[in-house]
């Protein structure tokens, strides 16, 4: 479904104790300007703790009520990007002639096998591809969230009085921005690096379509660090290289990184010097993912500079706010 001429979607994320946010109006069919946007602190992240107690939800989402009313927002349509390690991501290869109904029986099966507990409860969904398979066969691309979680998330924005009418999933608003300000063309295959505080995250796309993933936490790297913030740039440049090729390598994408057509950076930890040191190490066309190239500014909207310095920790939100699927 393409959004008509004026249809407005806003979209929030929250990254740690970072909220983010944007609106963005359709010009016409394939443009689109940003009407609103900004981000701000907040008093406590939102993390896989914070998120089970319902003390610190309300308060949060209270905050962000209060952040909005300030702001004299009144929303609708809102979006908001759930990360990533929220979520259970799955690729799995189906008979391309099951029916629906078998289908979702496959799914639920599936479900149950990489579920973290029997006992949970799971919101899920799932995009059936027809790619990188012979006659006969297909892709099922699965992702579920606790129910519990997803509840935890509706608490949240009732307290904060805002009408939220879709969670996303961050890796997948990455994506949106990407097509939206750079195309996806037929037969490429890209990679995708968020690079968060308290998380990496690298997204490979085959032929425009979802390929794999893979979440590393700084624990994963050193017993010692927290955070990938303590790492220095050349630290922080040799895991990001690391653990892209072996990502690349055992999830059968290619067999080096010089293989792939082009890669995305992102996030809220991104820093220039990595950049410099990527493209000094390969020879591929490696780019900081500006979600702003292709959306204009309306007239009205004032820009922080901490924004415009950088815009690449603002391609999850942009892409929230560019999904058109309700």
């Amino acid at each position: 479904m393409r959004e008509s001429k004026g249809a407005i979607r806003s979209g929030i994320s929250i990254a740690d104790d970072v909220i983010k946010f944007v609106e963005i109006e359709r010009a016409a069919i394939n443009q689109a300007r940003i009407t609103r946007i900004f981000q701000t602190n907040l008093d406590s992240p939102l993390n896989a703790f914070t998120i089970q107690n319902d003390s610190t939800v309300r308060y949060i989402g209270e905050q962000i009520g209060d952040i909005m009313q300030s702001l004299k927002f009144r929303l609708s349509k809102v979006i908001f990007t759930l990360e990533s390690p929220f979520a259970l991501i799955k690729k799995v290869v189906i008979d391309r002639e099951l029916e629906d109904e078998d289908v979702i029986d496959q799914v639920d099966w599936e479900v149950k096998q990489f579920s973290y507990s029997t006992e949970d409860e799971y919101i899920v969904d799932f995009d059936r591809y027809e790619r990188f398979h012979p006659a006969g066969l297909q892709e099922l691309v699965i992702v579920s969230v606790r129910e519990k979680i997803v509840q935890q998330i509706k608490k949240l924005f009732q307290a904060a009085r805002l009408p939220v009418q879709v969670i996303d999933l961050d890796i997948f608003a990455a994506i949106r921005a990407i097509e939206f300000n750079y195309g996806l063309r037929a037969g490429e295959d890209i990679a995708i690096v968020d690079v968060g505080n308290q998380v990496l995250k690298f997204t490979l796309l085959k032929d425009r379509e979802f390929f794999d993933y893979r979440e590393i936490f700084p624990s994963a790297i050193s017993q010692e660090m927290s955070s990938f913030g303590a790492f220095d740039d050349n630290n922080l440049f040799n895991v990001i290289s690391t653990e892209l090729k072996k990502f690349i390598l055992n999830s059968n994408f290619s067999s080096q990184i010089e293989s792939v057509n082009r890669i995305f950076l992102h996030g809220n930890m991104m820093r220039g010097n990595i950049l410099e040191m990527l493209r000094n190490n390969y020879d591929v066309r490696i780019d900081i993912l500006n979600p702003f190239r292709e959306i204009k500014m309306a007239q009205a909207v004032t820009v922080d500079e901490k924004i415009s310095a950088h815009p690449e920790s603002f391609a999850v939100c942009i892409g929230s706010a560019l999904r058109t699927k309700d």
